[in-house]
């Protein structure tokens, strides 16, 4: 897993803005715009989190978090649901399928970076210095 975002979504201007905050604070992003490319360059790229709307070319979202975390070498990967629409059942959908996160758009760009950095921190392996410190007694 590595310190890049892969963004999933057909909105530019959340693009945009998401890309511009990201970089700004030394994120990689990465951008799709329909659900069958972002499959493969999740695949691919193997990215820290994936932000995703429901509502996209080819493949909705839903299926999308389904294939990749049927997958043993992607099950790990966070998604992070967004979403304009209104419908209650898409959070439970979005548990269903795997998703870590449901948000609703507009995204406050502190929100969701304060998110996403608790996500990738929480797939970071855990440095572990018991053998250092059983080794300096």
């Amino acid at each position: 897993m590595d310190n890049k975002i892969l963004i999933i979504d057909t909105d530019d201007v959340f693009i945009g803005q998401c890309r511009n905050h990201l970089e700004g604070l030394g994120i990689e992003v990465l951008v799709s715009s329909d659900g069958t490319e972002g499959l493969r360059m999740a695949q691919k790229n193997k990215p820290g989190v994936v932000i995703m709307d429901i509502t996209l070319p080819y493949l909705n979202g839903f299926h999308v978090c389904k294939l990749l975390k049927s997958d043993s070498r992607h099950k790990d990967i966070p998604v992070v649901f967004i979403s304009s629409r209104e419908d209650p059942d898409d959070i439970l959908n979005s548990r269903r399928v795997g998703g870590s996160l449901f948000l609703r758009k507009p995204i406050d760009a502190n929100h969701l970076t304060d998110e996403l950095i608790q996500l990738l921190n929480k797939n970071k392996p855990v440095k572990d210095d018991t053998a250092e410190a059983v080794e300096a007694r």
